[in-house]
């Protein structure tokens, strides 16, 4: 009876353990799972960063003369920065990542004209 109560644990433990493909560790940095939170992005919870850390994340991502940065109540930092000349409103969320848009009142840059859009047919010669 012994072994058989054994014999049973022993494969409700195996099952328990084995290795489930269909889940993903959200914890492991691979380069879908950083697509998937960079697209998500601003993530809403409360940041741990501080001021400097939050403008250092700014500037890694490309931007210049980062000002009027502040804590907002969703807990991302917010502020103004510079990228190819244009100001835009920039945001870093609790995870670190960086998004942007224009900021209020700035031109949007001009449509590209030359390239047709991937989902208009090109004329035919």
């Amino acid at each position: 009876m012994r072994i058989l109560i054994t014999s049973v644990a022993m494969a409700a433990l195996a099952a328990a353990c084995a290795p489930d493909s269909d889940k993903t560790n959200p914890a492991i940095a691979t380069e879908e799972a950083t697509a998937e939170r960079e697209a998500a992005a601003p993530a809403m919870g409360e940041s741990s960063f501080t001021e400097d850390q939050a403008r250092e994340r700014i500037t890694a991502a490309g931007y210049t003369d980062v000002t009027a940065l502040a804590k907002a109540e969703d807990g991302s930092w917010r502020g103004s920065a510079m990228m190819s000349g244009q100001s835009q409103s920039v945001v870093v969320d609790y995870q670190g990542n960086v998004t942007a848009a224009p900021a209020a009142g700035a031109p949007m840059p001009p449509a590209d004209l030359t390239t047709p859009s991937p989902a208009a047919p090109t004329p035919q010669q």
